[in-house]
């Protein structure tokens, strides 16, 4: 069925479809908040619709931040507050610092944080996130917010009776449907801050409820001290201040642990990966599970760096985290992009972006609805306006620069500007 009189026709200098190669003069058609079609504006033009001319700017799907903590937004402002809070040089410093900061404050500010993150979001060009949230009541920030994504509720503890109750409130909000447009997942926190049993029920429960599970593994040496010996800041630090007891030592890697558990299940995003071997990333290949990768938080918290071209020789989906602003400077994934670009040199420019928009949404379940434009899939694309535009060929580089985040002008979600700084030309 041709489009009808209220199509519209959206052109710009270039387009990134991200489902091909990138197009100069080329044209996105849209109606009812759909894509009809994508392609040279020469062609297009011939379509009945009303003309967007976008001018010099760059026409490309949002972006997708796979691992963020939207209610940890306004932590640099929250850890100011208390003075005489230590920033800590370590990994475990670094936790005890996010806990002591979080426990200081309401439900009201979770809420508030969590909006400001949504905006943060947006002004940046992510339309769709994998959120963590440990402040239940705090999901109703999503009630009016055009992301789209996940929303993880988080759970840890080894203690039954603060646990089991975890578990069924997650219930209660995965049956009633609470997170705007953002659907319901479960995120036990990492093998680390679970008891086995509670990591086995947590990964029931989500089996059940048909849920999807995210999880931090394998994110710092700490973690792998734990898991492997009993041993080191986790086992000396954390565990008594949670009043926690020691695990028995496994003798093997977080990965490997997860595994003899069963905890690694199909589609399972897993975030960090860092301290991880050939042998690991086998295991994940082999159950199916992504990986999300953060690379400024990792350099940030001193933890390494994630083999990232292991992961992909060994056919590991991956995409890009921001993480939370406790362990980064912005929650843009498009700063997040040129920090891969230094940190991970074996992936070239279109393999980052494709991190960033199609790999990003292929491990929140939004395959065919954002990522790429192409027709048949939701009006959800954005527009960059530099000061001036490189060459065609240099494109993908341009992209995968630093500065862009502050070009983004326009974002569409759903055939619908949520961000207009700089509104298009309409003829």
């Amino acid at each position: 069925m041709p489009p009808t009189a209220k199509a519209q026709l959206y052109r710009a200098r270039y387009l990134v479809p991200m489902a091909g190669e990138p197009l100069e003069d080329g044209a996105v058609l849209v109606e009812a908040g759909r894509i009809v079609a994508v392609g040279p504006y020469a062609t297009l033009r011939r379509h009945h619709a009303a003309l967007i001319d976008c001018g010099d700017a760059i026409l490309l799907p949002p972006l997708v931040n796979a691992h963020t903590h939207l209610e940890l937004t306004d932590f640099p402002t929250w850890a100011a507050a208390l003075a005489d809070l230590a920033a800590g040089e370590t990994f475990v410093d670094w936790i005890r610092r996010v806990v002591q900061v979080k426990r200081a404050r309401s439900g009201d500010d979770f809420a508030a944080s969590v909006k400001h993150g949504i905006a943060q979001s947006l002004a940046a060009g992510t339309g769709a996130v994998g959120d963590i949230l440990s402040h239940f009541a705090a999901c109703s920030a999503y009630a009016a917010s055009p992301l789209r994504g996940r929303l993880f509720f988080e759970t840890l503890g080894h203690d039954p009776a603060r646990t089991q109750p975890q578990l069924q409130e997650i219930a209660t909000l995965l049956a009633a449907g609470l997170c705007g447009r953002l659907l319901p997942g479960l995120a036990p926190h990492a093998p680390y801050s679970l008891s086995a049993a509670h990591l086995a029920a947590t990964v029931a429960q989500a089996l059940r409820e048909q849920a999807p599970l995210t999880l931090h593994a394998a994110e710092s040496r700490e973690e792998v001290a734990l898991i492997r010996a009993a041993a080191g800041p986790i086992a000396q630090v954390l565990y008594p201040l949670a009043g926690w007891e020691l695990p028995s030592p496994q003798h093997s890697s977080p990965i490997a642990y997860l595994s003899r558990q069963g905890a690694l299940t199909p589609g399972m995003l897993l975030v960090h990966g860092v301290q991880v071997d050939a042998a690991d990333v086998a295991l994940i290949a082999a159950a199916g599970c992504g990986m999300v990768l953060c690379p400024r938080s990792n350099a940030r918290l001193g933890v390494g760096t994630a083999p990232a071209a292991l992961y992909r020789q060994l056919g590991v989906p991956l995409a890009l985290g921001t993480d939370s602003l406790a362990s980064n400077d912005s929650l843009s994934l498009w700063d997040e992009i040129a920090a891969a670009r230094r940190v991970y040199p074996a992936f070239s420019p279109p393999e980052l972006l494709h991190l960033a928009t199609a790999g990003g949404a292929a491990l929140l379940g939004l395959t065919g609805e954002m990522g790429t434009l192409h027709p048949g899939s939701g009006a959800h694309f954005q527009l960059l306006r530099p000061n001036s535009l490189p060459a065609l060929a240099e494109l993908a580089e341009f992209l995968a620069s630093p500065g862009r985040s502050a070009e983004v002008a326009e974002l569409f979600l759903d055939g619908e500007e949520v961000l207009a700084k700089e509104p298009a030309l309409r003829l």
